[in-house]
């Protein structure tokens, strides 16, 4: 009988959910899977899927490590986006970033830019990540061409955080064939997104 390992040590969500789904799919019914997680939150999160995908996942843990034991059902896996489990299970809405201009607080603006590079590369070590961040007036420089931040803003996009950037202000500052990283919105999605979040945050 085939069995799978997915080892996700060091990795956070989505990325080792998106592990799991693939293995999981590469596995005929009946076939083992093990995982090994190093954080609480994503062996949540990941058992979560499997218990979902009726793998009957087992878990335990040894020395600040998380093995999750599971074997592959005979029902076919579910066409949802993985991120949605990344979602507290309690249902809490989910954590919204605005960047609307090219720094972070008042006062100096060289600080500010420093500030606002520290933020947004120390996001990727936030949990849970925001689920989207959006973009505009000023902010818009952050995600276009000779921005320092466009490689850590794709690797968030890659985790699934979604990245929303407002086409209006792309125009105004003749930016839209520099945009580097994310969709470019409108005033209607941005507002809806803030309006469905938790908790709306701008640094």
């Amino acid at each position: 009988m085939s069995e799978k390992k997915v080892d996700a040590r060091g990795m956070f969500c989505p990325k080792p959910l998106i592990m799991v789904k693939k293995a999981l799919t590469e596995l005929g019914p009946g076939e083992q899977l093990t995982v090994l997680l190093d954080n609480e939150t994503a062996k949540e999160n990941v058992t979560r899927f499997l218990r979902d995908n009726g793998a009957n996942p087992v878990s335990s843990e040894n020395d600040g490590v998380f093995f999750i034991k599971a074997e592959k059902s005979r029902r076919d896996l579910p066409s949802t986006r993985v991120e949605r489990y990344c979602v507290p299970e309690d249902g809490s809405k989910p954590l919204v970033m605005v960047f609307n201009h090219s720094g972070m607080g008042a006062g100096s603006e060289e600080l500010g830019k420093i500030l606002i590079q520290a933020c947004v590369n120390t996001i990727r070590d936030v949990q849970p990540l925001p689920s989207s961040m959006l973009f505009y007036n000023g902010g818009v420089h952050l995600v276009c061409e000779g921005s320092p931040l466009v490689q850590s803003i794709e690797d968030l996009q890659s985790r699934g955080v979604k990245i929303l950037v407002c086409g209006t202000c792309l125009d105004y500052f003749k930016l839209k064939p520099q945009l580097k990283v994310g969709k470019v919105s409108n005033m209607y999605e941005i507002l809806q997104t803030i309006a469905s979040a938790g908790s709306v945050f701008s640094p």
